[in-house]
């Protein structure tokens, strides 16, 4: 799983290796297209529109490195997403009056993706209130503290007072989102009865240790007087600037913490039910804008949840041959069974476990990525590490996710893992789990999108979950013919990891349009797939507050199989695997239907070749 929540607050933000020369010189030739005079003028237009945004969104500014405000937060409060639904509809009366018949094919996707993701951002006004300001998932209590730590660098001493200065800014950002869920609670929209506790422990997390209480260092100290500790400055100025982080913390983000967790409390005391998006004012009509959103495609709620139950079928059929190759004997369910209760089928929880643990994923990774020139013909710049999630989000976040690279290639992609809960980290899937999440997936996909020339800014740093989810899946997939999975344990955990998210097509559209339990769910999860009960518990209850989004992995992968085979049959001995892969990437993030026309047109070019 990325960890980037698709947003409706901006324009573009509708949700966020090795190569030197050659890798360089090669992701430009495959993004050129010929530039026709009409497309100056339309990637003029492209530009300045995206600069406007990039002016609006400080944050982003701060993860993609770029120069320019690093002291302020987007405060998305009324005034805020009224001006965003002003600006969409400008700039979408704008874009339509280019010709798109007058633009290369490259301009063209350019256009369409823009038009859809404003036209899209526009109709979700409507539901501006729907999507949960907080959630036991995501909200401003763990997004602050993880912005801070994860983004905010500091290389010299105005670094420093800009993050001073966001944490005294923290305060107003909490308080809107406070009013926020306010104002949902009194249209009916709170998150579920089991969402508020963690929640509540997440925020307690952050101001606990000095200076807010007693004990070691809090996360944002801790971070602050690292970051400033390493600046070629005097002793004096470092000492002021942490005075002047510690009065933020104690003045501003103490307060405005305590704001924050005591209104929790009152919410909690007015939401004692645990229900889907059916129970949402106009549920049925969200859930069905959700299911659009996350996949690109028009399919019912009852047709992804067939295509569930026929996937989940499919590979329970595949996971009885890879039991006989491990001389298991018994049934799929006796299966998940050991895997859940073997102790060998987990890293011991200690100290030698977590690093053991840390050790077998990064060799995993760097098994990828000696070979990845055999797979693609674009490598990005931008290397991949290994850590373990901090211990002030441990509580907030899934078993291991991805965050992204900086552009330039000099911030590495991460691999987290939250190494709080060892039995949840089994052994038998995680080479799955690293081609998902880092190579030659979600990393491999980011990555090469943003350092990519030739494309529209825009393009190089959207998101779209059935195109970025199901890319990270057909990785897992796609390794397998390249020799990977030598173990027949590994290769059954990576049937186990496809059967988990062909399953979430069945929970997702139970909860959400057939008014499953969240009991009803989880007992379905844990007959028929093979993750730990308490994995399938946070997976469930996940899936209660993002409605849709776990969709988009199996209906992509679906499709990027599907189109591979489509050209294997239609080329023969034209094919080539690099350049099909090159063709997925280069165009950064796409809809499912506007990459079946691109690699349509990649066939047709193969075929006159």
């Amino acid at each position: 799983m990325l960890s980037r929540r698709a947003t409706l607050a901006g324009l573009f933000a509708l949700s966020a290796t090795a190569a030197a020369l050659d890798g360089v010189m090669a992701r430009m030739a495959l993004a050129a297209t010929p530039e026709t005079t009409a497309d100056k003028a339309f990637n003029a237009f492209l530009e300045k529109a995206w600069q406007d945004e990039l002016a609006r969104s400080p944050e982003m500014r701060t993860r993609l490195g770029l120069p320019g405000r690093h002291d302020a937060w987007t405060l998305p409060d009324d005034g805020y997403q009224q001006e965003s639904l002003r600006i969409a509809a400008a700039t979408l009366k704008e874009l339509r009056g280019f010709d798109i018949n007058s633009l290369s094919p490259s301009a063209r996707i350019s256009h369409r993706l823009l038009e859809q993701k404003l036209t899209t951002g526009i109709e979700f006004y409507r539901w501006r209130f729907h999507q949960f300001a907080v959630s036991h998932l995501e909200g401003v209590h763990t997004n602050i503290p993880s912005f801070l730590i994860g983004y905010h660098a500091v290389e010299k001493k105005q670094d420093a007072e800009d993050y001073v200065t966001r944490l005294n800014g923290a305060a107003t950002l909490i308080d809107i989102t406070i009013d926020q869920m306010g104002r949902q609670a009194k249209k009916g929209v709170l998150p579920p009865a089991f969402s508020f506790p963690r929640i509540l422990t997440a925020a307690r997390n952050v101001v606990e240790g000095a200076p807010f209480t007693k004990g070691p260092d809090s996360p944002l100290l801790a971070d602050l007087k690292e970051k400033v500790e390493k600046l070629s400055i005097p002793a004096s100025e470092k000492q002021a600037l942490i005075r002047a982080g510690r009065a933020a913390l104690s003045d501003k983000l103490k307060p405005a913490y305590g704001r924050f967790i005591a209104a929790v409390e009152g919410f909690q005391k007015q939401q004692t039910a645990n229900n889907g998006a059916w129970a949402l004012p106009d549920g049925d009509d969200y859930y069905r804008a959700q299911i659009r959103f996350h996949t690109g495609l028009l399919m019912t709620a009852d047709e992804i949840h067939a295509l569930g139950l026929s996937e989940t079928a499919r590979l329970h059929g595949e996971l009885q041959q890879a039991m006989v190759k491990l001389g298991f004997k018994g049934s799929v369910q006796d299966f998940f069974q050991h895997l859940r209760t073997d102790p060998a089928m987990r890293f011991p929880d200690s100290e030698a476990g977590r690093k053991e643990y840390l050790a077998t994923a990064a060799g995993y990774i760097d098994g990828v990525a000696a070979r990845l020139s055999e797979m693609f013909g674009t490598l990005p710049k931008a290397k991949v590490v290994v850590k373990p999630v901090e211990a002030y989000r441990e509580k907030a976040t899934p078993s291991a996710f991805y965050e992204q690279s900086s552009p330039d290639g000099s911030r590495p992609g991460v691999f987290y893992a939250n190494l709080s809960d060892m039995s949840v980290q089994t052994r038998h899937d995680l080479e799955a789990l690293c081609h998902h999440e880092a190579l030659p997936g979600h990393h491999m996909q980011i990555a090469i999108a943003q350092e990519t020339d030739g494309i529209p800014t825009f393009r190089r740093f959207t998101w779209d979950t059935a195109y970025g989810e199901g890319w990270a899946m057909y990785t897992e997939r796609m390794t397998k013919d390249f020799g990977f999975y030598k173990e027949p344990l590994s290769e059954a955990g990576r049937i186990v990891s496809e059967l988990f998210r062909a399953g979430r097509l069945v929970v997702d559209t139970g909860i959400h349009a057939k008014k499953w339990t969240r009991e009803q769910a989880i007992a379905w999860m844990g007959e028929n797939t093979a993750n730990p009960i308490a994995d399938n518990e946070n997976e469930i209850e996940r899936y209660f507050v993002w409605p849709g989004q776990a969709l988009g992995y199996k209906i992509g992968m679906n499709k990027i199989l599907e189109l591979r085979e489509q050209a294997k049959a239609t080329l023969g001995e034209k094919f080539d695997i690099r350049g099909f892969h090159d063709t997925v990437l280069k165009n950064g993030p796409v809809t499912l239907p506007i990459l079946e026309e691109v690699v349509a047109q990649w066939v047709d070019s193969r075929k006159s070749a």
